[in-house]
């Protein structure tokens, strides 16, 4: 993997994805597509009712089995990596299973601005990692942009690439216009922020 950055406030690897995991994640999520769920946000307000517009997808989670721990083993060399390099956290583990997101054209798949980090459990997380399932002439649209300083910033999402950025950075997920787009996102945690 290459250096990063220190002073980045998102990390990108490219060609570190392998194409055989893309494919057996793809499989994963596609066998499992009668159970997923709707991909929903819930607010951060005192009632935490869930906010049906902000998100349209669905999703399937890959937990951490045992035929899923090389995927986990992966993840979690990259994590270091960027961890050391960069961000600098107090991080522990995953305490989520990671989740498998399936944006649709025909169901106006995206998911509005938003950030990662919340109330209860979702306090613990501190880096937000995407990693693209799906290639990018499959389908228009779908852009991953995150907000940096003024003025947010569209990250191509080839198939190989790992994005990672701390979970409190807003992002989001435009519109799908054309075809299916697929990600697969986790959140790496640690002690609440002070």
């Amino acid at each position: 993997m290459p250096p990063f950055d220190p002073g980045a406030s998102t990390c990108i690897a490219d060609n570190v994805f392998p194409a055989e995991v893309v494919a057996l994640i793809n499989r994963f999520a596609d066998d499992r597509a009668g159970q997923a769920e709707e991909g929903g946000v819930v607010l951060a307000d005192s009632k935490h009712e869930r906010a049906s517009d902000m998100r349209r997808s669905d999703v399937v989670w890959l937990d951490q089995e045992p035929q899923n721990q090389p995927i986990y083993e992966f993840i979690a060399g990259f994590v270091s990596k960027v961890n050391t390099d960069v961000f600098r956290l107090d991080i522990r583990s995953f305490d989520e299973p990671f989740q498998i997101a399936t944006y649709r054209a025909v169901a106006n798949g995206h998911y509005d601005w938003h950030v990662d980090i919340g109330p209860g459990q979702l306090s613990n997380r501190k880096i937000s990692i995407v990693v693209p399932l799906t290639d990018p002439s499959e389908y228009d649209g779908g852009e991953f942009q995150v907000f940096h300083d003024s003025e947010p910033a569209t990250i191509a999402m080839p198939l190989g690439r790992i994005v990672a950025f701390p979970s409190y950075l807003l992002h989001r997920v435009t519109p799908v216009t054309r075809g299916v787009r697929r990600t697969m996102a986790l959140w790496v945690s640690g002690p609440p922020f002070r």
